[in-house]
C-alpha cells in the first residue's frame, strides 16, 4: 500500500512536470516551429519572430533586432514605444489595421495564402538593452484592413505619427 501511494504521488508531480504548474496568461504562446515570417500586405517577408529566447524578439530580415513582446500579444520597439499587438497569426498597429501576417491567414483583406519565397535571412545582431517602455493604448477593434503604414515604416519608426488611416477605396 505504501508503495502504491509514492507511485501514484510519483505520477502526479510528473504530470504537473509536464502540463505545467500555473497558466501564465501573460507567457506568449509559442508556435511549435522557432520562427514565423511576417509577411506585408505586398506578400513579401520583411521580418520574422524568433521565439527561442525569453523575450519572443521581431528581427527584420537582415537580422536586426527591433522589437520584443511583453506578454502574450503586446510589441514594443528596443526604444520603448509601443508598436501593436500580434493576435492570431496578424501584426496590428496602435489603430487596429494590419500591418503584417504570417503565411497561411485569410481574413478579410489579409490574404496570405501566396506569399513571396523567402530569401536568405542575415546573422542575427545583437539585441539591444530594451527601454523602458511607454504606456500601452488602449486596445481598439480590430480590423481585417491594411494600414496605410508599411510594416517596415512600423518597426524601423520611421515616422513619428501615432495615427494611420487605412486608404480609402474611391482616393484613387
Amino acid at each position: 500500500m505504501h508503495q502504491m501511494k509514492k507511485l501514484l504521488l510519483v505520477l502526479c508531480a510528473t504530470i504537473g512536470l509536464l502540463t505545467g504548474c500555473g497558466d501564465d496568461e501573460n507567457e506568449p504562446v509559442i508556435p511549435q516551429e522557432s520562427e514565423v515570417t511576417l509577411f506585408d500586405k505586398s506578400t513579401q517577408p520583411i521580418a520574422y519572430i524568433n521565439y527561442v529566447d525569453k523575450d519572443s524578439t521581431i528581427y527584420m530580415w537582415d537580422g536586426t533586432p527591433v522589437a520584443y513582446f511583453d506578454g502574450k500579444e503586446d510589441i514594443y520597439h528596443f526604444n520603448g514605444r509601443f508598436l501593436g499587438w500580434y493576435i492570431n497569426g496578424v501584426l496590428y498597429d496602435t489603430d487596429g489595421y494590419a500591418v503584417a501576417a504570417q503565411k497561411g491567414i485569410v481574413r478579410g483583406e489579409i490574404i496570405m495564402s501566396n506569399t513571396h519565397l523567402e530569401s536568405v535571412k542575415g546573422v542575427k545582431h545583437i539585441k539591444p538593452v530594451p527601454h523602458i517602455h511607454s504606456l500601452k493604448p488602449i486596445t481598439p477593434s480590430f480590423k481585417d484592413k491594411w494600414s496605410t503604414r508599411s510594416l517596415s515604416r512600423l518597426l524601423l519608426q520611421e515616422d513619428n505619427t501615432s495615427t494611420d488611416s487605412p486608404i480609402k477605396e474611391n482616393q484613387y
